[in-house]
């Protein structure tokens, strides 16, 4: 063996005993032919012993692990990778894991001559692996019992981990609620969604990485609890929300303690600050509300002023007259989305379901907003579907949803600009959109355009008006259908397009009744008020305090062929059942009814809230007359108390209906009619 041949074995040696990890080869007979430092160190076997031994007498555990096919494999020209390999030393009694990576041995002329293989010691990467799994199984059985329920949500918010001390303490089992949205389901306390929303807001976004709300929650039995939630949020690399960890802690005793020690000095803390709060915001609403009522009285006093004053030119006479009465239904709008508001929060809004057919319904929303288009030299345009539309839905509420979409895309549309309603039945839905070519939605604030009290612009100098109710109201309203509404734009100055989805009527889906649904919207049709007839001769007493009212009143009903009397107070109006013929009680050029006779009225118009006694003390000392006095005799409360309550109080006390101010002509003549049963 030459000098240089020398040099390269000894090279080769050391490079070998260099290596960390331990290196041996075999020969076709899986004799050892090279067995590094490395490998003297983890099989505690020193080279000498091992060098041209068969590698399975002197290791048997190798055929036990299927470490043997490795080496075959290595002689057959395959490369193979053998994981987690156990091991033992029986002189030394070392134990521990190797992960050994087998390929074939070639001379030089590529012929396999046996195999080599690297092998490394894992024992000290297994033990912590194993020692991590250990941990990680105790985290999670300390996890899933301890006293906190444990809840997961995924990024839908979504549960996808339901604790077993969740179910204990919220009652439901973990497969009734896998999967359910955290609004889903009858958890949340009805006075916390908006809490939890904005919490949940906040998390979506990566607002809130860890926090603690308190809030309360149902159990499945319908009881309350008070709740401390500790949230973590998990986020990818690039900020997406991967999920929401919350650990729940029951309160409600420590709760319920602390309120009962310190009840006094709790009410006395949270009346000041709710009187200063509620002082502040009353403060900022009654801004707004003031801004929002003024505006439209101005033009509606103003031109008033005009008129009466003779100060106008007889060509602007059919504009003051028009301004007065879009300014008038403005406000009137205003005070019933207040209203609807108030209603939606405390859960009293109702709807009175009947099969209706969306087209009819959008053509007179179309009709009655073309006055407030043409102001500002808007187009309405209107893409129908020719058949029917038939949905189950409250038809008053169905209107103001469109109502309150086109007015809103109006208003937010410059002049001379467009506004398109179209309406489709894609089964199974009707679908309705709204767009225009108006200033579109901010993105930013696209998420919360259907929020109460939202509005993009909220400072004194914002372009347009509003209380930001309008918006709510319609998803409440359609959500209460059973549809679902959502608001699209491609930014400012880029329009918006507003689309509602109702659920189709089953008689729409159902061919075989569809005649018979036609023959009934032509029956709903005919019952409409029908002009005069409908109240022709109908004697109405009016009960009104207000002076302008009751003449207005008398004036609209007179003109429907009614005969009226008009009375001042609750007094007068009960002296007016024995009154024959128009008596002192009756305003000049108002004819009382009867022609002498002193029979009591057909039908009673009160108003409620009046000096001295009220509408509905009046209509209790009626209902107490004998039916000859007119102690039977129909009654409509007709007042600006309009709430679910003060609708409920007016019915107790003997009234049949209950109407709000400010009231349509037609509808008060088709009441009317309603009651005397006078409707064709």
């Amino acid at each position: 063996m030459n000098k240089t041949t020398l040099q390269e074995d000894f090279f080769l040696t050391r490079m070998l005993d260099a290596s960390v990890d331990g290196i041996l080869a075999f020969d076709r007979g899986c004799r050892y032919t090279a067995w590094n430092q490395a490998m003297e160190r983890i099989s505690g076997r020193a080279a000498e012993v091992v060098l041209g031994k068969n590698a399975f007498d002197i290791f048997p555990f190798l055929r036990e692990t299927g470490e043997d096919k490795c080496f075959f494999a290595a002689l057959g020209g395959e490369s193979t990778v053998s994981e987690n390999r156990p091991y033992t030393i029986p002189e030394t009694g070392r134990e521990g894991f190797f992960r050994g990576h087998y390929s074939p041995l070639r001379d030089q002329q590529n012929k396999i001559v046996g195999g080599i293989a690297i092998i490394r010691d894992i024992t000290e990467h297994k033990r912590s692996e194993d020692a991590a799994r250990d941990d990680y199984q105790r985290m999670i059985f300390h996890l899933e019992n301890s006293p906190l329920a444990v809840i997961e949500w995924d990024t839908s918010f979504r549960v996808s981990r339901w604790s077993e001390s969740a179910e204990r303490l919220f009652g439901w089992k973990a497969e009734e609620v896998i999967g359910k949205h955290v609004g889903g389901w009858h958890f949340v306390f009805d006075e916390d969604v908006d809490a939890v929303e904005q919490v949940t807001n906040r998390q979506r976004v990566g607002e809130e990485l860890q926090g603690i709300q308190r809030n309360r929650n149902y159990r499945k039995d319908g009881a309350v609890l008070y709740c401390e939630w500790y949230n973590s949020v998990l986020l990818d690399d690039i900020g997406n929300l991967v999920s929401v960890l919350s650990l729940v802690l029951d309160v409600t005793a420590r709760k319920l303690a602390e309120e009962e020690r310190t009840a006094l000095l709790v009410r006395e803390r949270d009346a000041r600050r709710q009187a200063e709060e509620s002082d502040r915001l009353k403060d900022e609403f009654l801004a707004t509300l003031s801004h929002e009522l003024r505006t439209p009285l101005t033009s509606i006093l103003g031109w008033a002023t005009l008129i009466r004053q003779g100060e106008f030119e007889e060509a602007n006479f059919d504009r003051a007259i028009e301004t007065i009465e879009r300014n008038a239904r403005s406000q009137a709008r205003l005070i019933d989305d207040l209203l609807d508001v108030s209603r939606i929060i405390t859960g009293n809004l109702r709807l009175q379901i009947r099969p209706i057919d969306l087209v009819s319904v959008v053509e007179a929303a179309k009709d009655g907003l073309r006055p407030t288009a043409e102001a500002k030299r808007i187009t309405l345009h209107t893409e129908l579907e020719p058949e029917s539309c038939l949905v189950k839905g409250d038809p008053n509420r169905l209107r103001q949803v469109i109502w309150n979409l086109v007015l809103n895309a109006i208003k937010f549309t410059p002049r001379g600009g467009n506004v398109t309603v179209s309406l489709e039945c894609a089964e199974p839905y009707v679908r309705l959109k709204v767009s225009d070519t108006g200033e579109g939605i901010p993105p930013e604030f696209l998420p919360y355009v259907f929020d109460r009290f939202r509005q993009a612009e909220g400072s004194v100098t914002r372009k347009q008006g509003g209380l930001g109710l309008g918006l709510a109201v319609v998803r409440h309203l359609v959500e209460l259908h059973g549809g679902n509404v959502m608001a699209e734009s491609r930014g400012t100055g880029q329009g918006s397009t507003f689309t509602v989805d109702l659920p189709l009527a089953e008689e729409r889906r159902d061919p075989a009744r569809s005649e018979q649904r036609r023959q009934e919207i032509e029956r709903r049709c005919s019952a409409r008020p029908g002009g005069h007839s409908d109240i022709l001769g109908v004697q109405v007493l009016v009960v009104e305090d207000d002076e302008d009212a009751r003449w207005l009143l008398a004036m609209m009903l007179q003109r429907h062929g009614a005969e009226v009397t008009s009375v001042s107070s609750s007094s007068e109006a009960l002296r007016a059942f024995v009154r024959a013929g128009g008596g002192p009680g009756s305003p000049a050029g108002q004819p009382g009814w009867g022609g002498g006779s002193g029979r009591p009225p057909e039908v009673i118009i009160s108003d409620i809230g009046m000096p001295e006694e009220d509408g509905y003390e009046l209509m209790r000392k009626v209902r107490v007359l004998p039916p000859e006095q007119g102690g039977l005799v129909p009654a409509i409360a007709l007042t600006g108390y309009a709430t679910r309550k003060d609708r409920e109080r007016a019915l107790a006390a003997g009234y049949q209906l209950h109407l709000g101010k400010p009231v349509e002509p037609e509808d008060l003549v088709a009441a009317i009619a309603c009651l005397v049963g006078r409707r064709q």
